[in-house]
């Protein structure tokens, strides 16, 4: 360790002391000093991640932050503002100081996470307690813990508060700590909205959530929540406007929730010591780029320690992979156990039985795995010694790292073979009945490519795995298989997360389901219960189609492209009352019945484009669908509202848009909508591209009013589909106005997850 005993020379305002120990500090500090003592008690929270060991900034998500409060043993509990964590599935990571990352289950009766308040109001707007939650963190390390402090509070005191902005552009995956100066311009009464108290005139920015408020000694003086904004629920809409706002930590230390935990908490005034160490050393979490962690820098230990390097004086012995531990449950159960080594292993008939001695592939594995079987999998990719597709045997059990979704342990590669299900198909992974398929990665890059088959009357058991950048599914549950799917994550895979198809059922349940074409598709006549996942940021949410009956409760659906949930066909889901929309494109629920749409066509002149007219949460608009595969937008918007008049002109221009392309035999992209006159009236028709005129053979409506006098003006707002871009101009023509549909058209092909409806 570094001597103890020697002279310090106080920053800009101190004076010069003689230090036997850490020496206690009751004057203010510079904005440095009181960063130096910061940085020590700060972290950066990622929430709702479903993988641990994954990169820790995931695109598009945001983040939070948060302040190391107290520690018993080995659990450190971190104080941050309760809407960061509240969403539950998965895993919430959290980077220390010195840039190690834990990770706190993030799953509804997760013991490691403590709130003090909960969402109230009809879509969770309102905060009913405190907007703060305690999380339990596992470390054998030593960090810092904030000072708390004891001072009343004033206005105009300065402030400080620390966390990580998040980007204006999601994508870019780096946070930058910062530490914005400010002062307390209003103490109030606990809001009843949060229980908010402090305002501060603190340039705060989202991501700063959760930080540390420190008061000029650098001891925390509350928890930041909310930035500045009229409609901030803190004080006066004049106040708010100018102010950031947050939460008093005497709130939180009489609530009883904490008070029955008997934590013990640092009061003590912040010691020279931890200024001194904060200036001299840097921060590991000052800027997190997303990289995968752990990093290899030292914790921020006061005072630091020095570990002296022992030289080496034999061999190294030959490398063992990191085989995860075998159970005592596992072993007890187990017929068989084989270990495989992409990188060290050995194909022979005298391998595969120990860590020391494993086998180079699971196909060789398999060769000999009989029920029973365990194969445990090393970190490593799978597939240039693999012979896809690699099919478990009944009741084989496949582990790779579990703890972390499958992070490092990679199976990547597809073949083609027949299945009763779907005749020839390309995929990675069968699971024949009673196996079980538990951490691994998995991708298939052939274009039509499915990462696990599952089918007929197996129940398999698929948990904590990645499937990601599947061009075609992850999962595809077919026959009258009842597998369970469990804290999977299902990420950027082209068609589905899930295909569940025929009488496929089973339970699918706390998996994550990101920027996938389709979250889950359901058809035939499958019925599985969908329960308790997180389906966010996909071009649409949960399609049901054909004749499926699938159970949806307890689900999160947010922030996807087109749809929460899309009903087709005869599909009818059962809906709890217990999933949460928020923020989906067009419709977080929306039933389309289009076999009934273009019924008074006759068949043989029907297009592949059909309209139907539609009520739904967005008002009242008419809708495309081309058929197999199609997801039907909206196309042209008629007033947001459901009165008759608005209702009728709905189902005239809707049936009127049936025939005319019906007869005129022309695909939607190469017609137009176009304005112009037709009995010295301004209207509105459906015309070719190229030639077409308005007339009475293609006219759809009459414009009035207003419309009258600026057609385009009239006829804009009823487009529901992005006719501005450079790929889809607006041609002014000396006869009207044209609205070419290419780009509209496009958007119509069939979802590539849909492939299997007929």
């Amino acid at each position: 360790m570094h001597n103890m005993n020697f002279n310090y020379q106080f920053l800009a305002g101190m004076v010069t002391v003689t230090v036997g120990s850490w020496n206690l500090i009751a004057l203010a500090l510079t904005p440095a000093e009181v960063d130096a003592v910061a940085w020590q008690v700060s972290v950066l929270i990622s929430p709702n991640l479903t993988q641990q060991g994954d990169a820790f900034l995931i695109e598009g998500e945001k983040t939070g932050s948060g302040v190391i409060v107290a520690r018993e043993g080995n659990s450190y509990y971190v104080l941050t503002a309760l809407h960061v964590v509240w969403k539950r599935g998965g895993f919430h990571a959290i980077a220390m100081p010195d840039g190690q990352v834990y990770y706190v289950e993030a799953s509804e009766n997760s013991r490691d996470i403590i709130p003090l308040g909960h969402p109230s109001g009809e879509l969770g707007q309102t905060i009913a307690g405190l907007d703060l939650a305690l999380l339990r963190v596992q470390s054998d390390r030593t960090y810092p813990l904030a000072r708390i402090a004891s001072n009343p509070l004033q206005s105009g005191t300065p402030v400080f508060v620390s966390g990580w902005p998040n980007p204006d552009d999601l994508r870019q995956k780096i946070r930058d700590r910062q530490l914005v100066e400010g002062a307390i311009a209003e103490v109030t009464p606990p809001s009843n909205d949060g229980g908010y108290r402090l305002l501060y005139s603190n340039p705060t920015r989202s991501g700063m959530s959760g930080g540390g408020i420190f008061n000029a000694n650098g001891e925390l003086i509350g928890i930041h929540g909310r930035g500045r904004g009229v409609q901030n629920n803190c004080s006066t809409p004049e106040v708010n406007a100018n102010n950031s706002c947050g939460m008093y930590i005497g709130e939180f230390l009489a609530d009883d929730r904490v008070q029955s935990l008997q934590l013990s908490w640092n009061r003590n005034p912040v010691d020279l010591g931890m200024i001194q160490y904060g200036l001299t050393y840097t921060s590991q979490t000052d800027r997190v780029n997303g990289s995968p962690v752990a990093r290899s820098t030292p914790p921020p230990v006061i005072p630091p320690t020095l570990t002296p390097q022992t030289p080496q004086t034999s061999p190294s012995p030959p490398p063992v992979a990191d085989f995860p531990t075998p159970s005592h449950e596992a072993i007890a159960e187990a017929q068989t156990i084989y270990y495989v080594d992409p990188n060290h292993g050995t194909n022979g008939a005298t391998a595969g039985l120990t860590p020391e001695n494993p086998f180079r592939s699971i196909s060789y594995a398999l060769q000999g795995a009989r029920p029973g079987t365990v194969i445990y999998l090393a970190p490593g990719l799978y597939s240039a010694r693999e012979t896809f597709p690699l099919k478990l045997n009944p009741g084989v059990i496949l582990i790779g790292n579990e703890s972390q979704q499958g992070e490092g342990v990679i199976i990547r590669g597809g073949g083609i073979t027949s299945t009763r299900t779907a005749g020839r198909q390309n995929y990675t992974l069968f699971a024949g009945n009673n196996s079980q398929i538990l951490g691994v990665t998995l991708t298939n890059p052939d274009p039509n490519g499915t990462a696990i088959w599952i089918e007929d009357t197996t129940t398999a058991l698929i948990r904590n795995n990645t499937l990601m950048d599947n061009p075609r599914e992850g999962i595809l549950i077919g026959g009258t298989a009842t597998p369970i799917i469990e804290k999977n994550r299902f990420v950027n895979n082209g068609g589905n997360g899930i295909s569940v198809i025929q009488q496929g059922r089973g339970e699918i349940r706390n998996n994550d389901f990101t920027n996938n074409g389709i979250g889950l598709a359901i058809a035939g006549m499958a019925n599985p219960s969908i329960a308790d996942n997180h389906i966010r940021g996909n071009r649409n949410g949960i399609v049901v189609t054909a004749s499926a009956t699938p159970t949806i409760q307890g689900n999160i659906l947010e922030n996807n492209q087109n749809y929460g949930i899309l009903t087709l066909g005869l599909a009818q889901p059962t809906l709890g009352d217990n999933n949460l929309f928020r923020n989906n494109g067009i419709s977080s629920q929306i039933t389309a019945r289009i076999q009934d749409w273009a019924g008074d066509i006759p068949p043989r002149t029907v297009n592949s484009t059909i309209f139907g007219c539609l009520e739904y949460d967005g008002g009242l608009a008419t809708f495309a669908y081309t058929g197999k595969g199609s997801i039907p937008l909206p196309f042209l918007n008629w007033n947001h509202t459901a009165s008759d008049s608005g209702l009728n002109r709905c189902r005239l221009v809707t049936s009127s848009l049936n025939k005319i392309l019906a007869l005129n035999g022309q695909e939607l992209s190469t017609m137009a909508l176009a304005t112009g006159r037709i009995h010295n009236n301004n209207a509105v028709c459906l015309v070719e591209q190229s030639t077409g005129i308005c007339q009475d053979s293609n006219l759809l409506f009459y414009l009035g009013g207003e419309e009258q006098r600026n057609p385009e003006e009239g006829l804009a707002p009823l487009l529901l589909f992005d006719w501005e871009t450079a790929g889809n101009p607006v041609q002014q023509m000396e006869r009207g106005t044209f609205f070419p549909l290419n780009a509209f058209a496009q958007r119509l092909k069939p979802e590539p997850g849909l492939w299997f409806i007929d």
